[in-house]
């Protein structure tokens, strides 16, 4: 029985990792669709099944022809480490805070971080923007920073909370008795700590955020501080005779960033998603 019901597990365990490499390709194909064809030659474009004959750049050329590509690098990276930095320094801090400190007041902090997590966006647009116009910060790239950092605030503040309970209270006290301030033992002895929940909370948001298409579209107006995303919607709409190759081709150059970025990057976020579960 012992050998029949390993036989049967074997099989199991293939037919399973088949069934979940056949959703893995599916997933996939569409990346792999984008690539292909922005290399293909305006006869073939319109061929869904055709491989290309050659390696054909002239979408490329004809992108970066008629967007500032650079320019839309240069405002998508600034906004995106912008948002992510500051979210990680507020909500270390305020996790932090809220985990050793048990008074009503932090408590109740607590629970008001994490009531943003149930709010829907669209609820705040109309506010959003006659605060960003009464401010004004509408049509700049810090108002998308503080926006983008102010929705990864709850969240990030409940995974560093849980992760702050983890960490013991003594090594905190050896700190201090070494002469270390509060401040010190924060970002010398806690937050190195926290760095699985850092990297997940980086690899979760900077998706978004580089993705995001309608905060740029709605909270932004200069063509020079425009992201990624957006060049691309703005490319489409100042050509009256639609042209998929350039568009094929931007989209590559705006995701091929992130795919890097998961390749190199996605053990630690599986490490810092099995830690939080664990210390959580």
């Amino acid at each position: 029985m012992s050998k029949l019901s390993a036989k049967r597990k074997d099989r199991t365990s293939i037919t399973l990792e088949i069934l979940l490499l056949l959703i893995a390709l599916l997933f996939l194909f569409p990346i792999f669709y984008l690539i292909l064809t922005s290399f293909k030659s305006p006869d073939q474009f319109y061929q869904p099944l055709a491989m290309p004959d050659s390696v054909y750049w002239g979408h490329y050329e004809k992108a970066v022809e008629k967007v500032n590509v650079v320019l839309g690098f240069f405002n998508t990276f600034t906004i995106s480490a912008g948002s992510i930095g500051l979210m990680v320094i507020v909500s270390s801090m305020a996790g932090y805070v809220i985990a050793r400190i048990p008074r009503k007041f932090f408590q109740f902090l607590f629970y008001f971080f994490i009531s943003g997590m149930v709010i829907p966006l669209q609820t705040g647009m109309i506010p959003i923007f006659k605060m960003g116009v009464a401010l004004h910060l509408i049509d700049t790239r810090s108002f998308m920073i503080l926006l983008y950092a102010a929705g990864a605030l709850p969240m990030a503040t409940f995974m560093y909370s849980g992760f702050t309970k983890s960490v013991p209270r003594e090594i905190e006290e050896s700190a201090a008795i070494d002469g270390y301030g509060k401040f010190r033992v924060f970002w010398l002895i806690i937050f190195p700590l926290m760095l699985p929940a850092t990297g997940t909370l980086i690899m979760l948001n900077i998706y978004g955020i580089w993705n995001d298409l309608f905060g740029p579209l709605l909270y932004l107006k200069d063509p020079a501080k425009m992201t990624l995303m957006a060049q691309v919607v703005q490319f489409k709409a100042n050509n009256q005779s639609i042209d998929y190759g350039p568009i094929f081709a931007l989209c590559v150059m705006a995701t091929l960033p992130l795919i890097v970025l998961f390749f190199f990057t996605q053990k630690y976020m599986m490490k810092g998603l099995v830690a939080g579960a664990v210390k959580g």
